[in-house]
């Protein structure tokens, strides 16, 4: 009898082994093992600060694309100031460059407008945007006396 149970033990044993899933067998209601995300809610996505969403693009414009002011160069060198000498009446971006040894900076007076830049120290740029209106402007440099010694030139905006 005892030889009865023995195999009785073994074949239940076996059947019982036989009904526990395996890790290849995994159910659909057990989370997974290999993940350590939580789970998403149907119709969501997760992001991560290195795939930030990017928004739905549009066929119609939200806003009119707005004109880039013309862009003027000016070289200052010692005691001259490399620039045209008319220029067209409205919005102008001046780009402008210290090429010379010394300090220079880009001052410009006339019909109600008074603006400059930073001191530049050689090699340095600056960027100067305004609204030219026609008539005669004066241009020059403010440091040092550069004024006094030529290094200033007239405009006419037309």
């Amino acid at each position: 009898m005892r030889y009865g149970f023995a195999v009785l033990f073994v074949i239940l044993s076996a059947l019982l082994a036989a009904c526990q899933p395996g890790p290849e067998d995994q159910s659909q209601n057990s989370p997974s093992q290999s993940s350590t995300m939580p789970p998403q809610e149907v119709g969501t996505t997760q992001t991560s600060p290195m795939n930030a969403p990017i928004p739905p693009e549009s066929d119609t414009p939200n806003a009119r694309p707005t004109a880039a002011s013309p862009t003027q160069e000016v070289h200052l060198i010692e005691y001259q100031i490399r620039m045209p000498e008319t220029l067209p009446a409205g919005p102008v971006a001046f780009n402008v460059e210290n090429g010379g040894k010394e300090d220079h900076a880009f001052e410009i007076e006339g019909n109600g407008l008074h603006q400059q830049t930073n001191v530049l120290k050689r090699g340095d740029t600056a960027a100067l945007e305004v609204n030219l209106k026609p008539g005669t402007y004066t241009i020059y440099c403010p440091v040092d006396g550069h004024k006094d010694k030529g290094m200033r030139t007239t405009v006419t905006v037309r």
